[in-house]
């Protein structure tokens, strides 16, 4: 695979070492208190995840699960570094992409409930000389019902290949945005797509209002509040490349691929973090520790568009409205969930909670799976077993 193509791989959804394996599954090591019940040991969930690893669909990943604050299971598989052969645990730090999303959705809820803001304010209000900014409101940015195109999928390759090795300011990104074209690919409120441009947007309101970096006012605000001792916001790709390594996998084992940097992708996908910081993030969110009740129904009510239809992300199978920053749907057994994946060049991750049980499940992988049908599908497998075995325990307690 070429350089350009991995770029666009990975991106089109948000080097070389050779991989020898050496097995290894890391359990949690902390942060869960001296009087924690034990972990569960759970040898079906073992088995899915270490398989990942012996048939190579990633070199680590990390993965967490949490009932009403308690962890249930957390644990890492494989290794974190290739080269060093440094191994993969629910502390490792990864770029968790666009599950960042639900986090500025959150900060914009939290400028709401200090009236600095309504989510039904126009974009024009905040960023009055950006195009159409009158017809867009901050409600349908944050439940990509605004029209607006996206600066990151639809961008030229050699910027997206250039922003895995330089930073942009917040200028710098809205330059980029306006110059998307389209820049709009239908009037606001009249369907669904998915745009990173306005979830940048969004934090750049953020920091207009606050006075702060969106860094600084998501760790204060948010990542305090929750407990997040590992997550943060890199202000360079310097800082990021230095401290995680993401890969794509060839035929001869996996590259490094270096993510684009975080201040590229501020609001959109900007945060790194670990298994059990994202499930302490929902645990907190859930339990009104973050936002008030009034403001996470909002957050978890379908969106719809202007002619009253659901704003649907997918229908058919495990079909999927979106609400402020999160995918919500419904089992088959009628059990109500909030999700979102992510995925940037050399990182995949996906969180989910479902909200009535409050059992959360985070999973962070340290590669982007580089198109492969088998790394979807073992995903799948991974993430059904977890919720299962996660519901199931819920259920005993």
């Amino acid at each position: 695979m070429t350089r350009r193509a991995a770029v666009a791989l990975s991106l089109a959804a948000l080097g070389g070492s050779v991989l020898r394996p050496q097995p290894s599954m890391q359990g949690a090591s902390g942060g869960m208190g001296p009087d924690a019940p034990a972990l569960k040991d759970w040898p079906t969930l073992d088995a899915l995840a270490q398989a990942m690893i012996d048939t190579r669909l990633t070199p680590g990943l990390s993965l967490s699960i949490m009932h009403k604050g308690v962890m249930l299971y957390s644990r890492g598989f494989g290794q974190s570094d290739i080269d060093s052969a440094v191994s993969i645990t629910p502390q490792t730090s990864l770029r968790i992409a666009s599950i960042t999303k639900q986090f500025t959705a959150v900060a914009i809820l939290l400028l709401a409930e200090q009236g600095q803001l309504n989510v039904h304010d126009p974009l024009s209000k905040f960023l009055p000389d950006f195009p159409r900014a009158a017809e867009v409101s901050l409600h349908q940015l944050m439940s990509h019902t605004s029209g607006m195109g996206d600066y990151i999928n639809r961008q030229d390759h050699s910027i997206l290949d250039a922003a895995r090795t330089r930073d942009y300011s917040t200028d710098d990104v809205l330059k980029l945005i306006r110059a998307g074209k389209p820049l709009y690919r239908f009037a606001p409120g009249m369907g669904w797509a998915y745009s990173n441009s306005g979830y940048t947007l969004l934090s750049s309101i953020v920091e207009r209002l606050s006075g702060q970096s969106f860094a600084d006012f998501c760790r204060k605000h948010l990542f305090e509040r929750a407990g997040m001792a590992n997550t943060t916001i890199d202000q360079s790709c310097e800082v990021t490349n230095a401290v995680t390594r993401g890969y794509t996998p060839t035929r001869g084992g996996f590259l490094p691929n270096l993510p684009v940097s975080p201040t590229f992708l501020r609001g959109a996908g900007a945060i790194r973090s670990t298994t059990e910081d994202l499930c302490r993030w929902h645990a907190a969110l859930l339990n009104h520790q973050i936002i008030k009740p009034y403001s996470l129904e909002a957050m978890m009510t379908p969106a719809l568009l202007k002619n009253g239809k659901p704003a649907w992300e997918r229908q058919g199978y495990e079909p999927l409205n979106y609400g402020f920053g999160v995918g919500l749907g419904v089992t088959e057994d009628s059990r109500r969930y909030c999700t979102h994946g992510g995925r940037i060049n050399g990182f995949t991750g996906h969180l989910r909670s479902f909200i009535a049980e409050q059992v959360t499940l985070a999973i962070l992988y340290n590669c982007d799976g580089g198109g492969s049908a088998q790394f979807s599908a073992a995903q799948k497998a991974l993430r059904q077993e977890a919720s299962r075995l996660g519901l199931e325990a819920a259920s005993q307690t």
